[in-house]
Formats: C-alpha cells, sequence, structure tokens
C-alpha cells in the first residue's frame, strides 16, 4: 500500500458544494465533467454516463489526501446523506486543526451550520486530549475538526 488517497462524496449541487468545502479551507485540484457509460458502470451507477467531479485538497501536497466531490448528472443523487456516529458505515470525516475555537468562529460567521460548539475530551490522564466540533456539508454528510491537546492520538 503506498497511502490514503481520497474519500468519495456524492452531492446535488457541484458548485454549491466547492464553495462550502472552499469556505472550509479546501482548494480545487482539478473540476471536470466527464461522459463514460464504462466508468458509471465501473462505480456501479447503472444507467448512467455524465458525471462531474473535483478534487479537493487542504494543503497543496500531493501527499494530502483528497475530497472527490461527485455530481452525477443523469441519475442524479436526491435526498441527504444519512451518516451517523452509531451505526455500520462510514461515519464521519475528519479535518486536523490547530484552532478550533477560531474555525468554528470563523465558519459560523460564514454561514456553516454546526451541530454544537467545540467539545473537549480529556484523556485518562487529564493532561492530553482532544477538542472536537461537528458538522454536516450541504447535502448532509457528517464531518468534524479535530484539534490535539498535548500528544493525544487515540481514545485511550
Amino acid at each position: 500500500m503506498r497511502r490514503f488517497w481520497h474519500v468519495g462524496i456524492n452531492v446535488t449541487d457541484m458548485d454549491r458544494s466547492i464553495d462550502f468545502y472552499r469556505r472550509i479551507g479546501f482548494e480545487v485540484v482539478q473540476d471536470k465533467e466527464v461522459e463514460d457509460a464504462n466508468l458509471a458502470r465501473a462505480f456501479m451507477v447503472e444507467g448512467a454516463s455524465k458525471l462531474r467531479f473535483a478534487h479537493l485538497r487542504l494543503n497543496d501536497s500531493p501527499d494530502e489526501a483528497l475530497l472527490d466531490v461527485i455530481e452525477w448528472r443523469d441519475v442524479p443523487s436526491g435526498g441527504r446523506a444519512t451518516a451517523d456516529l452509531v451505526h455500520p458505515g462510514l461515519c464521519r470525516f475528519s479535518i486536523l486543526t490547530d484552532d478550533i475555537q477560531g474555525e468554528y468562529d470563523r465558519l459560523s460567521a460564514e454561514g456553516v451550520e454546526f451541530l454544537h460548539t467545540p467539545q473537549t475530551v480529556m484523556g485518562p490522564d487529564g493532561v492530553s486530549g482532544w477538542k472536537l466540533l461537528f458538522a454536516r456539508d450541504p447535502d448532509g454528510t457528517l464531518f468534524h475538526f479535530v484539534e490535539l491537546l498535548r500528544d493525544a492520538a487515540t481514545v485511550g
């Protein structure tokens, strides 16, 4: 294995989603429209051939994982994402930050709706821990910001 490459997110409105993720801090690396029934079939989207995808990255580094945002054009997505933090399957993606309160203040002013204010979780040592901040994108995809306190890395 080489590295973790990307997370795919289906969206209902590409322009709205790109605008949202840009506000979060992502940069568009690639934005492309494709018409290819074989590609759609490979992704198990039967009857489709048209899509638009955008690759977004937080940092200008080829080693940084991408968000692969996809809007199927001829078999459009509908409804809202239903991921939660209990049921099996992808439940969230995470963005590491050094200033969770600053991100909360900045993004709240830009209209990002958070599920709560920044929360602090301390580890058993009472010194290391995490600050967490959950939000949903315009289609309901759940994600969170994490600020590491001291040497926190895993739930312990």
